[in-house]
């Protein structure tokens, strides 16, 4: 046999023998994954804002009715917010002891929808910028929220209210969006509301929704 014979017959029984030892490593395990968890209300429930979450004075308002999809029930501007339909719903409301104040957390399943949900209320900075109730004497301006530095998929905004009485109100809502699963903190309250009870709440918020949306 020539040396090039030799050369070729080595490097065929290298490449056989990595062949046998790739084979004699694989394990044939496949990798598995926990299943998902089905995503209902009690789920829901269990991502929500608890009373350990917010600060005082804010107490959990147990049985309290939510909140209405709507931010400006009074004007027909985010009358889009209403048909909204989520599958699945929870929600919470503390209150402020003393402050005619009113926190909300509400988490909402839209299966195939959640980015079209979120779409309807960014329309809101156009739909409701400026808006005006004659008949109760009510004038809305509608504008972002300056909030800090959040996740991507978070968009805050702010409803001002005046009233011809003088005084006003705000209305702060905070968007977050993990693909289907939607997460709203919402503070309502004379003006000025506490940014800082705000910004505790929603970075908590958005930790519960990023746990929610792995275990989904």
């Amino acid at each position: 046999m020539d040396g090039q014979g030799k050369v070729t017959r080595g490097l065929a029984t290298l490449v056989l023998g990595a062949v046998l030892l790739t084979g004699s490593c694989s394990t044939n395990r496949d990798v598995t994954r926990p299943d998902p968890v089905p995503v209902d209300e009690e789920l829901l429930t269990s991502a929500l804002l608890t009373a350990d979450d917010v600060p005082p004075p804010y107490v959990l308002a147990e049985g309290a009715e939510p909140l209405g999809p709507e931010i400006l029930p009074e004007h027909e501007c985010d009358d889009a917010l209403a048909d909204l339909e989520p599958e699945e719903t929870a929600s919470v409301t503390f209150t402020g002891a003393g402050l005619d104040t009113t926190l909300t957390n509400t988490i909402s399943y839209f299966p195939g929808q959640g980015g079209s949900a979120v779409n309807v209320y960014n329309n809101l900075l156009a739909s409701c910028k400026e808006a005006v109730v004659e008949d109760q004497g009510l004038r809305f301006t509608t504008v972002p929220l300056d909030f800090g530095v959040l996740s991507d998929n978070t968009f805050p905004l702010r409803v001002v209210v005046e009233n011809n009485d003088g005084t006003i109100e705000e209305r702060n809502l905070i968007v977050m969006q993990s693909g289907d699963l939607i997460s709203t903190i919402r503070l309502d309250g004379p003006r000025p509301t506490d940014l800082e009870v705000l910004d505790a709440v929603t970075r908590v918020a958005i930790g519960n929704l990023g746990e929610l949306a792995q275990a989904t």
